[in-house]
């Protein structure tokens, strides 16, 4: 087996490249926004420079959200919308409530129409309306990889330090009283999904970058994706994986794991795909599929190379490997957390007649 350790150094310095270029292109660490139409009820963001992604459903009513900022620091809020086509008429905007803002001429009309809240000890806070520095047409995320519809942002200096408040609202509403969903004149919802980007910093703790594969599930939902189009790459494959795994020579714990882990990643390989070919009919192509193919195929060999060692004998530098690639693959956020699992297993299981789980008849 000394032949695949070159291709393995090979492609864990891939990893290498993928993951330093993949830092600054994620932007964003996706948190789900829950129970906050209460300016006492924001979701707080403990970090204004780190860079955040908040998504969310909204009808009528405002979310809010609130950052702690120091005076002469930079606040930067960014609203998008999902590309869902069921949404195209829902517009929901952007408020920045906070001390000393430039509020003269820049508030919207529905501002006063919504009668924003203001907490008990905030009577000094002024709102300021985001600027629509966004473009109508869809944009391509290659890493999630997904589309969104930016709307508006706010990035300004912090004239004092406080606690500021975002305001998301639809746009479209009359009457914060009213609770029934806004029909247009086209008859589509004039209510729908948005997401809140905080932040300019791009940092990622190991947390983030091993739990971000699992809050993309979220963001799939947010597109209008059912649990069904999301999973079955990965039923699928493991299915195949347990044939493949009946049908070889070696029906140990040792190949079973690695067998399966390895299809995990080939899974994800096909998810990304997946999702870019649906991203794809919502926005326009551009180079960054290039991108999201790159990352497919740096799964493809993860999974091919893994399910290639637990085929194998189970020698010293074998189960060294998987423990390898499964540590690549956690960081890689490949495999939704049990491909890496099975692979680093896989290299201390028994491969011996004690870990035999079928004979052949």
């Amino acid at each position: 087996m000394s032949w695949l350790v070159k291709p393995i150094c090979h492609l864990a310095a891939l990893f290498m490249l993928f993951f330093a270029l993949s830092c600054p292109a994620l932007a964003h660490v996706p948190i789900l926004a829950a129970d906050n139409e209460n300016i006492t009820r924001a979701l707080h963001i403990s970090d204004a420079a780190k860079s955040w992604a908040a998504y969310g459903s909204l009808g009528e009513g405002v979310h809010y959200y609130s950052i702690d900022v120091q005076q002469g620091d930079r606040i930067y809020l960014s609203l998008f919308k999902s590309t869902d086509p069921k949404e195209k008429d829902f517009q929901p905007a952007l408020a920045l409530l906070g001390p000393e803002l430039p509020s003269e001429g820049t508030v919207s009309p529905q501002l006063s129409r919504l009668q924003l809240s203001l907490p008990p000890q905030a009577s000094e806070l002024k709102i300021s309306s985001a600027r629509i520095g966004g473009s109508k047409s869809a944009v391509y995320e290659p890493f999630g990889p997904s589309s969104f519809i930016e709307v508006s942002e706010v990035n300004m200096t912090a004239p004092k330090s406080a606690r500021y408040y975002a305001a998301v609202y639809d746009s479209n509403s009359s009457d914060s009283s009213n609770n029934s969903t806004n029909i247009t004149a086209s008859g589509r919802l004039s209510s729908g999904h948005y997401g809140l980007a905080v932040g300019y910093e791009e940092q990622f703790s190991f947390t983030d970058r091993i739990m971000t594969p699992l809050r993309l599930i979220s963001v799939y939902l947010w597109e209008g994706q059912s649990l069904a189009m999301i999973f079955i790459p990965y039923f699928a494959a493991e299915v195949i994986g347990l044939f493949v795994f009946w049908r070889g020579s070696r029906r140990t714990s040792f190949s079973l794991a690695g067998t399966l882990a390895g299809f995990f990643f080939l899974a994800t390989a096909a998810t990304v795909l997946n999702q870019m070919a649906f991203s794809l009919t919502r926005a326009p192509f551009g180079p960054e599929v290039y991108i999201t193919v790159a990352i497919a195929l740096f799964n493809i060999l993860l999974g091919v190379a893994t399910i290639r060692l637990a085929a194998g004998e189970a020698g010293i530098l074998q189960r060294a490997l998987l423990a390898v690639l499964g540590t690549i693959a956690l960081l890689a956020g490949s495999g939704l957390l049990l491909g890496p699992v099975l692979a680093m297993a896989s290299s201390f299981l028994p491969s011996g007649k004690g870990g035999i789980l079928f004979e052949r008849a």
